[in-house]
Protein backbone atom coordinates (compact mmCIF):
# COMPACT_ATOMS: atom_id res chain seq x y z
CA UNK A 1 0.00 0.00 0.00
CA UNK A 2 2.94 2.32 0.56
CA UNK A 3 3.91 2.14 -3.11
CA UNK A 4 0.34 2.83 -4.23
CA UNK A 5 0.10 5.72 -1.78
CA UNK A 6 3.35 7.26 -2.98
CA UNK A 7 2.23 6.90 -6.60
CA UNK A 8 -1.07 8.63 -5.84
CA UNK A 9 0.70 11.47 -4.04
CA UNK A 10 3.11 11.88 -6.96
CA UNK A 11 0.19 11.85 -9.41
CA UNK A 12 -1.65 14.48 -7.38
CA UNK A 13 1.41 16.74 -7.25
CA UNK A 14 1.99 16.27 -10.98
CA UNK A 15 -1.60 17.28 -11.71
CA UNK A 16 -1.27 20.37 -9.49
CA UNK A 17 1.88 21.43 -11.36
CA UNK A 18 1.08 20.39 -14.94
CA UNK A 19 -2.68 21.00 -15.28
CA UNK A 20 -2.57 24.77 -14.67
CA UNK A 21 0.23 25.20 -17.21
CA UNK A 22 -1.63 23.19 -19.85
CA UNK A 23 -5.03 24.77 -19.26
CA UNK A 24 -3.77 28.36 -19.08
CA UNK A 25 -1.65 28.05 -22.24
CA UNK A 26 -4.03 26.06 -24.45
CA UNK A 27 -5.79 28.10 -27.15
CA UNK A 28 -8.73 25.68 -27.33
CA UNK A 29 -9.98 26.84 -23.92
CA UNK A 30 -11.03 30.16 -25.49
CA UNK A 31 -13.29 28.43 -28.03
CA UNK A 32 -14.56 25.72 -25.65
CA UNK A 33 -14.87 27.39 -22.25
CA UNK A 34 -17.33 24.87 -20.80
CA UNK A 35 -14.96 22.01 -21.62
CA UNK A 36 -12.15 23.98 -20.01
CA UNK A 37 -14.22 24.49 -16.85
CA UNK A 38 -14.87 20.75 -16.65
CA UNK A 39 -11.15 20.11 -17.15
CA UNK A 40 -10.29 22.42 -14.25
CA UNK A 41 -12.82 20.63 -12.05
CA UNK A 42 -11.42 17.21 -12.96
CA UNK A 43 -7.86 18.40 -12.29
CA UNK A 44 -8.81 19.70 -8.85
CA UNK A 45 -10.74 16.53 -8.02
CA UNK A 46 -7.89 14.25 -9.10
CA UNK A 47 -5.34 16.34 -7.21
CA UNK A 48 -7.28 16.50 -3.95
CA UNK A 49 -8.55 12.90 -3.94
CA UNK A 50 -5.20 11.49 -5.05
CA UNK A 51 -3.30 13.37 -2.36
CA UNK A 52 -5.73 12.51 0.47
CA UNK A 53 -6.02 8.83 -0.48
CA UNK A 54 -2.26 8.57 -1.02
CA UNK A 55 -1.50 10.00 2.42
CA UNK A 56 -4.07 7.69 4.00
CA UNK A 57 -2.56 4.61 2.34
CA UNK A 58 0.94 5.54 3.50
CA UNK A 59 -0.26 6.14 7.07
CA UNK A 60 -2.20 2.87 7.44
CA UNK A 61 0.30 0.67 5.58
CA UNK A 62 1.23 -2.58 7.37
CA UNK A 63 -1.20 -1.91 10.21
CA UNK A 64 -4.06 -4.13 11.38
CA UNK A 65 -7.45 -3.52 9.82
CA UNK A 66 -9.06 -3.38 13.27
CA UNK A 67 -6.81 -0.51 14.39
CA UNK A 68 -5.20 1.07 11.29
CA UNK A 69 -4.23 4.28 13.11
CA UNK A 70 -2.81 2.46 16.18
CA UNK A 71 -5.03 4.39 18.54
CA UNK A 72 -4.59 1.68 21.15
CA UNK A 73 -0.78 1.83 21.15
CA UNK A 74 -0.32 5.36 22.40
CA UNK A 75 -2.49 8.38 23.15
CA UNK A 76 -0.28 10.46 20.87
CA UNK A 77 -1.56 8.53 17.85
CA UNK A 78 -5.08 9.60 18.72
CA UNK A 79 -3.89 13.17 19.19
CA UNK A 80 -2.17 13.15 15.80
CA UNK A 81 -5.30 11.78 14.16
CA UNK A 82 -7.38 14.47 15.84
CA UNK A 83 -5.06 17.20 14.61
CA UNK A 84 -5.23 15.78 11.08
CA UNK A 85 -9.03 15.72 11.17
CA UNK A 86 -9.10 19.29 12.45
CA UNK A 87 -6.81 20.32 9.58
CA UNK A 88 -9.17 18.72 7.06
CA UNK A 89 -12.14 20.44 8.72
CA UNK A 90 -10.35 23.78 8.62
CA UNK A 91 -9.64 23.33 4.91
CA UNK A 92 -13.29 22.47 4.21
CA UNK A 93 -14.42 25.58 6.10
CA UNK A 94 -11.89 27.70 4.22
CA UNK A 95 -13.14 26.56 0.80
CA UNK A 96 -16.83 26.92 1.56
CA UNK A 97 -18.70 29.00 -1.01
CA UNK A 98 -19.97 32.26 0.43
CA UNK A 99 -22.17 34.77 -1.40
CA UNK A 100 -20.58 38.16 -1.88
CA UNK A 101 -22.00 41.34 -0.33
CA UNK A 102 -23.11 42.55 -3.75
CA UNK A 103 -25.22 39.42 -4.15
CA UNK A 104 -26.87 40.00 -0.78
CA UNK A 105 -27.65 43.60 -1.75
CA UNK A 106 -29.31 42.48 -4.98
CA UNK A 107 -31.31 39.82 -3.16
CA UNK A 108 -32.51 42.41 -0.66
CA UNK A 109 -33.60 44.75 -3.45
CA UNK A 110 -35.49 41.99 -5.24
CA UNK A 111 -37.16 40.69 -2.06
CA UNK A 112 -38.25 44.13 -0.91
CA UNK A 113 -39.83 44.96 -4.24
CA UNK A 114 -37.77 48.15 -4.39
CA UNK A 115 -36.70 47.29 -7.92
CA UNK A 116 -39.50 47.27 -10.55
CA UNK A 117 -39.63 44.29 -12.87
CA UNK A 118 -39.75 43.98 -16.64
CA UNK A 119 -40.07 40.90 -18.79
CA UNK A 120 -37.28 40.51 -21.33
CA UNK A 121 -37.36 37.54 -23.70
CA UNK A 122 -39.43 35.51 -21.24
CA UNK A 123 -37.28 36.39 -18.22
CA UNK A 124 -38.47 38.62 -15.39
CA UNK A 125 -35.74 41.20 -14.87
CA UNK A 126 -35.39 43.53 -11.89
CA UNK A 127 -34.60 47.10 -12.95
CA UNK A 128 -32.64 49.25 -10.53
CA UNK A 129 -32.40 53.02 -10.92
CA UNK A 130 -28.76 53.79 -11.66
CA UNK A 131 -26.96 55.84 -14.29
CA UNK A 132 -24.02 53.46 -14.64
CA UNK A 133 -24.10 50.21 -16.59
CA UNK A 134 -24.87 47.22 -14.41
CA UNK A 135 -26.08 43.69 -15.10
CA UNK A 136 -25.75 40.74 -12.75
CA UNK A 137 -27.22 37.36 -11.94
CA UNK A 138 -27.75 36.25 -8.35
CA UNK A 139 -28.38 32.54 -7.75
CA UNK A 140 -30.90 31.15 -5.29
CA UNK A 141 -34.63 31.37 -4.69
CA UNK A 142 -34.51 35.06 -3.88
CA UNK A 143 -32.05 35.83 -6.66
CA UNK A 144 -32.53 36.55 -10.33
CA UNK A 145 -31.35 38.86 -13.08
CA UNK A 146 -30.89 42.55 -12.38
CA UNK A 147 -30.15 45.31 -14.91
CA UNK A 148 -29.65 49.01 -14.25
CA UNK A 149 -31.83 51.54 -16.05
CA UNK A 150 -28.67 53.28 -17.20
CA UNK A 151 -27.69 50.18 -19.16
CA UNK A 152 -31.17 49.22 -20.35
CA UNK A 153 -31.77 52.69 -21.81
CA UNK A 154 -28.55 52.50 -23.84
CA UNK A 155 -29.22 49.10 -25.40
CA UNK A 156 -31.29 48.11 -28.39
CA UNK A 157 -33.94 45.44 -27.92
CA UNK A 158 -31.79 42.56 -29.17
CA UNK A 159 -28.79 43.84 -27.19
CA UNK A 160 -30.82 43.89 -23.97
CA UNK A 161 -32.06 40.38 -24.74
CA UNK A 162 -28.42 39.33 -25.20
CA UNK A 163 -27.45 40.79 -21.81
CA UNK A 164 -30.34 39.00 -20.09
CA UNK A 165 -29.52 35.73 -21.88
CA UNK A 166 -25.91 36.08 -20.74
CA UNK A 167 -26.93 36.56 -17.10
CA UNK A 168 -29.48 33.76 -17.33
CA UNK A 169 -26.72 31.44 -18.57
CA UNK A 170 -24.73 32.24 -15.43
CA UNK A 171 -27.69 30.97 -13.41
CA UNK A 172 -28.53 27.88 -15.46
CA UNK A 173 -24.90 26.76 -15.71
CA UNK A 174 -24.21 27.45 -12.00
CA UNK A 175 -21.26 29.71 -12.71
CA UNK A 176 -21.44 31.32 -9.27
CA UNK A 177 -20.68 27.94 -7.71
CA UNK A 178 -17.71 27.36 -10.03
CA UNK A 179 -16.25 30.80 -9.33
CA UNK A 180 -16.96 30.52 -5.60
CA UNK A 181 -15.16 27.19 -5.31
CA UNK A 182 -12.17 28.42 -7.33
CA UNK A 183 -11.83 31.60 -5.28
CA UNK A 184 -12.28 29.71 -2.00
CA UNK A 185 -9.52 27.27 -2.93
CA UNK A 186 -7.30 30.23 -3.80
CA UNK A 187 -7.96 31.72 -0.35
CA UNK A 188 -7.29 28.39 1.36
CA UNK A 189 -3.98 27.65 -0.40
CA UNK A 190 -2.80 30.98 -1.89
CA UNK A 191 0.80 29.73 -2.10
CA UNK A 192 -0.18 27.10 -4.71
CA UNK A 193 0.27 28.57 -8.22
CA UNK A 194 -2.40 26.26 -9.61
CA UNK A 195 -4.99 27.66 -7.20
CA UNK A 196 -4.37 31.22 -8.35
CA UNK A 197 -4.39 30.18 -12.01
CA UNK A 198 -7.65 28.28 -11.56
CA UNK A 199 -9.37 31.26 -9.94
CA UNK A 200 -8.24 33.66 -12.67
CA UNK A 201 -9.17 31.28 -15.48
CA UNK A 202 -12.54 30.38 -14.00
CA UNK A 203 -13.59 34.02 -13.76
CA UNK A 204 -12.83 34.50 -17.46
CA UNK A 205 -14.14 31.15 -18.70
CA UNK A 206 -17.58 31.59 -17.14
CA UNK A 207 -17.93 34.87 -19.05
CA UNK A 208 -16.95 33.15 -22.31
CA UNK A 209 -19.43 30.33 -21.64
CA UNK A 210 -22.26 32.77 -20.88
CA UNK A 211 -21.43 34.77 -24.02
CA UNK A 212 -21.69 31.61 -26.11
CA UNK A 213 -25.05 30.72 -24.56
CA UNK A 214 -26.37 34.22 -25.23
CA UNK A 215 -25.09 34.08 -28.81
CA UNK A 216 -27.02 30.86 -29.39
CA UNK A 217 -30.13 32.39 -27.83
CA UNK A 218 -30.04 35.77 -29.61
CA UNK A 219 -27.12 36.29 -32.00
CA UNK A 220 -23.37 36.68 -31.89
CA UNK A 221 -23.60 40.21 -33.26
CA UNK A 222 -26.11 41.30 -30.61
CA UNK A 223 -23.90 39.95 -27.81
CA UNK A 224 -20.83 41.63 -29.29
CA UNK A 225 -22.58 45.00 -29.58
CA UNK A 226 -24.00 44.72 -26.08
CA UNK A 227 -20.55 44.02 -24.66
CA UNK A 228 -19.07 47.11 -26.27
CA UNK A 229 -21.94 49.29 -25.05
CA UNK A 230 -21.95 47.90 -21.50
CA UNK A 231 -18.21 47.98 -20.86
CA UNK A 232 -16.34 49.51 -23.76
CA UNK A 233 -13.30 50.45 -21.66
CA UNK A 234 -12.68 46.95 -20.28
CA UNK A 235 -9.91 44.91 -21.86
CA UNK A 236 -11.79 41.70 -21.07
CA UNK A 237 -14.94 43.05 -22.76
CA UNK A 238 -12.92 43.78 -25.91
CA UNK A 239 -11.49 40.24 -25.85
CA UNK A 240 -14.95 38.77 -25.32
CA UNK A 241 -16.33 40.83 -28.19
CA UNK A 242 -13.50 39.76 -30.51
CA UNK A 243 -14.36 36.09 -29.87
CA UNK A 244 -17.80 36.67 -31.37
CA UNK A 245 -16.71 38.25 -34.64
Amino acid sequence: MVVVGVVLIALALAVVVVAPRVLTRSAWTIDRPRTALVSWSVAVLVGVVGFVVGIALVVVANRPVTDPFRLGDSPTHGLNLGVALLAVLAFVIAVRVRPGPEHEAVRAAIRSGAAPHREVDGTLVALVEADHALACAVPGRSGGVLVSTGLADRLRTDELEAVVAHERAHLSQHHAVAVGIAESIERAVPWVPGARAMARSTRVLVEFAADDAAARRVSRDAVRRALLVADETSALAVIRASRLQ
